[in-house]
């Protein structure tokens, strides 16, 4: 039994006709007929009962149908991923993501994708996730890669990466005499930060929002004493010794002088890393290959 055979079966049990499918698969109706009464003495066994008005599948054709109609979605997605790969043509991707990850992981990433689809032409956004997700609903991004849990209707989400969020502290600071050996590497009660100055992302940013929760949970309120856009600009402030501050685990050996990075006891500090894009939008092999690589990317670090 070929495809075209399932084919042919699957549209009469979805047409109930005989007459119906033939149209249906813009073949005559005695070459339909002809066709199943075949099929069925190579069988042995009838596919439909024809006693009543409408043609109901029997035992034997309930496993065709269900087996069957699996068979010939796997095959129509071989050869859609077949004929992606065969006719790649001069493609452009656009996709987003946030102006830390561009700075460390684009580098890294364009030589290797290049070389695996030299007809794609990637256009690339820098903004924040919110920004990204907006573009994305928008149309105006084929995907972005971001810190964040499925929130936005209309938007798929699928998970590469799980970062933990970290408590930095200066090189020099008395705190890090209290820090705690575990099999997971030192961590640091957030207790002990209570009244110490802070340098933070402002707080309209996902990554501040995730800290504020964690210095609720804590009954902190920090001194704040600098606000930055930018990851790198509060990593050397801490470094230098201006405060302490919450940083993404990414950062760890980014810069040749950082702070000492601490695990958070208490609470669950991870936070996913997502490839997102319109949930009724059919990713191109090519978006889905440069999933792949950032995947890759990312758990590298």
């Amino acid at each position: 039994m070929d495809f075209k055979a399932l084919e042919y079966i699957c549209a009469i049990s979805e047409a109930k006709t005989i007459s119906q499918a033939a149209k249906n698969l813009f073949i005559s109706q005695p070459a339909l007929s002809q066709f199943l009464s075949k099929l069925e003495r190579e069988l042995g066994t009838p596919i439909f009962d024809r006693s009543g008005n409408m043609m109901t599948l029997t035992s034997a054709g309930e496993i065709l149908v269900r087996d069957g109609s699996k068979l010939l979605l796997s095959r129509n997605e071989m050869l859609h991923r077949v004929a992606e790969l065969s006719d790649e043509r001069a493609e452009t991707l656009r996709f987003g993501v946030s102006p830390f990850y561009s700075k460390y992981y684009l580098p890294l990433l364009f030589p290797y994708y290049r070389e695996h689809h030299p007809n794609i032409r990637l256009d690339i956004v820098e903004k924040n996730s919110l920004e990204l997700e907006q573009l994305v609903l928008d149309g105006e991004l084929d995907l972005c890669f971001i810190p964040a849990e499925p929130m936005r209707e209309g938007l798929k989400y699928q998970p590469i990466y799980m970062e933990e969020i970290m408590i930095a502290i200066p090189p020099s600071h008395p705190l890090n005499t209290h820090a705690v050996s575990s099999p997971y590497g030192p961590y640091l009660d957030l207790e002990l930060l209570r009244n110490k100055p802070f340098v933070e992302l402002i707080p309209s940013l996902k990554f501040s929002i995730m800290c504020q929760r964690i210095l609720r949970h804590f009954c902190l309120s920090p001194d704040v004493i600098y606000q930055s856009t930018s990851w790198d600009t509060v990593c050397m402030l801490v470094a230098q010794g201006v405060g302490v501050g919450f940083l993404p685990e990414v950062l760890i050996h980014k810069h040749l002088r950082e702070p000492v990075f601490y695990h958070i006891s208490g609470i669950d500090t991870t936070r996913t890393y997502s490839a997102v894009h319109a949930r009724e939008k059919r990713l191109s092999h090519a978006a889905l290959h440069l999933i792949s690589v950032f995947q890759t990317l990312l758990g590298k670090g």
